[in-house]
């Protein structure tokens, strides 16, 4: 067992070590702020304090961070260790910067909290953060330094065994739009005939015409196809059923449309049905009970992961309110318009509410890839996007990561604007189970 010692005993310590050494590396250990207990103790011994034990122990020098109880903007200075950029550097100690500060700046999100621009749809800019204004948004940070931390404290004490973290492929499918034209009913159905004519988009009116008389399948409906791939490589995926109220950005059908139900009820053994909370329910707790409550009802037992449409959410508040409806596991974590590593770690970690102080039972599943990040944002052809999706996943399979993706049903379909992308998602699940 490891033994640690620190002055004080924070909650954002605590939190922190339990992440790292329960957690990702999965061994034992224990926390004391008794020194002479900690120096009697004969096994392997880390010392987070300005303690100088003068004995063999592994020595982090903290920074104040983890003993604040509050939330203040302060100067980050990011520098560079063996190949891997680092802040919150310190001048003694066995590593050159506070690990344990950092990695909690990082997976608690701290900078969410402070004043900071918002895009257009009101959710934290990318280009806020210490990752992209300091180039290592595409860097697993904090897998690769909780790795080299793990091999320094075995080479220091040799009986002292780390549990190696094993690479994990979670694919996730969003259903924003469950078909394109069918099932819609007669107000929507003829909304959108007028709409074609209007605007003289008269290949779509025909494609519309087509499928509404039987004669061509829906272009949204690629539900063969993503369970094709899903089925042939073994996987198990997560699937977000959007229920939202139909209006502004939420194209969901009805709940109580009977094409719908099936379509949702279809999946309940072939994968892990999740909520879609709607782009109007991110702040609005009722709203997003009666989703739940809705999906609770279609698959007969209660849905306990959730991602937000439009990944639009509010630190700390909407996550608090998935927790006060039985949410238990959230992958709304990581930017709309860029790909990488927004809380730079590729893998899942609990919810630290940095308002309240504490640790939650909300665990937090990042995503890396999106398809719409790479086709809209990143304007890349299927292409460029596939050579995209590789680099992240060699690096995430380099520190034996959790990747995450997240497509979307329409982006099978094969029609503009994603011509072209309907055989990227195999080729990117290919690649992300069979590649060395």
């Amino acid at each position: 067992m490891l033994l640690i010692y620190t002055h004080k005993k924070s909650n954002r310590l605590l939190y922190t070590l339990e992440f790292i050494f329960k957690e990702h590396f999965k061994v034992p250990y224990q926390v004391t702020a008794n020194a002479l207990e900690f120096k009697n103790y004969l096994g392997p011994k880390l010392n987070y304090s300005m303690e100088d034990f003068n004995i063999e122990t592994f020595d982090v020098f903290p920074v104040l961070l983890m003993f604040q109880g509050d939330v203040t903007e302060h100067k980050i200075d990011v520098s560079e260790w063996d190949g891997v950029k680092i802040f919150y550097k310190v001048s003694k100690g066995d590593l050159p910067f506070d690990i344990i500060a950092a990695t909690f700046f990082m997976i608690s999100r701290y900078e969410e909290y402070l004043y900071a621009n918002r895009d257009r749809f009101g959710r934290y800019d990318t280009r806020n953060s210490l990752a992209w204004k300091n180039n290592f948004l595409y860097e697993p940070v904090v897998n690769i330094w909780l790795n080299r931390f793990g091999e320094m404290l075995t080479e220091k004490f040799p009986d002292f065994k780390i549990e190696k973290p094993q690479y994990e492929f979670i694919p996730t499918i969003d259903i924003d739009n469950a078909f394109a034209y069918v099932h819609k009913g007669f107000l929507r159905t003829t909304g959108g005939i007028l709409m074609n004519m209007l605007k003289t988009r008269f290949h779509n009116f025909g494609r519309r015409l087509k499928v509404l008389l039987g004669m061509q399948k829906d272009p949204y409906d690629t539900y063969e196809k993503i369970n094709e791939i899903h089925q042939k490589n073994n996987l198990k995926p997560h699937i977000f059923f959007l229920l939202g109220n139909y209006g502004g950005y939420d194209r969901a059908l009805s709940p109580l449309n009977k094409h719908f139900r099936k379509l949702v009820q279809s999946y309940t053994d072939i994968a892990q049905v999740g909520m879609h909370a709607s782009y109007a329910s991110y702040s609005d707790k009722r709203r997003l009970q009666e989703e739940a409550q809705h999906l609770d009802e279609i698959v007969g037992h209660d849905i306990i992961s959730n991602r937000f449409h439009f990944v639009k959410f509010d630190m700390p508040d909407s996550l608090n309110n998935l927790i006060e409806i039985g949410i238990r596991n959230e992958f709304s974590m990581g930017y709309a318009s860029r790909s990488g590593f927004r809380a730079g770690y590729a893998g899942s970690f609990k919810f630290f509410d940095l308002r309240k102080n504490i640790s939650t039972n909300l665990r937090i599943f990042p995503f890396q890839l999106m398809d719409a990040t790479l086709r809209f944002y990143a304007k890349h052809t299927p292409d460029l996007a596939f050579d995209k999706c590789k680099e992240i996943i060699d690096k995430i399979k380099s520190v034996n990561g959790t990747l995450i993706t997240v497509w979307h049903n329409e982006s099978l379909s094969g029609i503009a604007p994603w011509k072209g992308w309907d055989e990227l998602y195999e080729k990117v699940v290919s690649y992300a189970v069979n590649s060395d």
